[in-house]
């Protein structure tokens, strides 16, 4: 089995998540919005819960503050991306920032894994939270804090990351799971026309 047989589901998981952020930013942007608005709250809110998260504890200091750079080249990456298109817009020959295209690739393999730990986290929080109000074990409710202020601070990142690559020819292409999956042959029916019976007369 090759690599590309492996990935094809990741990539067609991501661009399934991409599709889902390129609507919810076109219905930002209908309102006369800017896209990297809506990438920096969410990326500033997920910072927020980095910092609450990284103040609970020495151990998770070093976790948050990976992270924490992390959102700090993604908040530079909103703010120059948004400066350079408006750039490019108005025809003025613009360099491509430094560093610009690294980001952009190291954000476009962080998004999907940084998701989907950060929900399921946030799912492992909510259970600690329950079991909290179940049993009043102060430690369920301290889990319950560590595993949702960092599964939101990876949350908001990623969905930083999704609103910013978020393209609106994405929604004109067919989808990942026809090119994977494509629909089977339906036969259509061919009508044949027979050759006329012919009548033999009488002598």
């Amino acid at each position: 089995m090759s690599l590309d047989t492996l990935l094809k589901p990741l990539q067609w998981a991501d661009e399934q998540i991409l599709r889902y952020y390129t609507k919810r930013t076109e219905a930002w942007e209908e309102k006369g919005r800017s896209k990297y608005s809506l990438a920096q709250i969410c990326n500033l809110s997920g910072a927020a819960a980095n910092m609450a998260f990284m103040l609970q504890g020495d151990l998770y200091f070093g976790l948050g503050a990976g992270l924490l750079a992390l959102q700090s080249l993604d908040f530079a990456r909103n703010t120059v991306k948004e400066r350079y298109e408006s750039e490019m817009t108005d025809g003025a020959l613009t360099k491509t920032p430094m560093g610009y295209e690294t980001t952009k690739k190291i954000s476009a393999l962080a998004r999907l894994p940084m998701l989907i730990t950060g929900a399921a986290l946030m799912v492992k929080g909510v259970v600690h939270f329950v079991e909290y109000l179940q049993t009043k074990n102060p430690e369920s409710v301290t889990n319950a804090m560590y595993m949702c202020s960092f599964g939101y601070a990876l949350i908001g990142t990623a969905s930083s990351m999704y609103i910013k690559d978020s393209d609106p020819k994405l929604l004109e292409k067919k989808p990942l799971e026809e090119m994977m999956f494509p629909r089977e042959f339906v036969p259509v029916p061919v009508r044949i026309k027979r050759p006329g019976r012919t009548t033999r007369r009488g002598r």
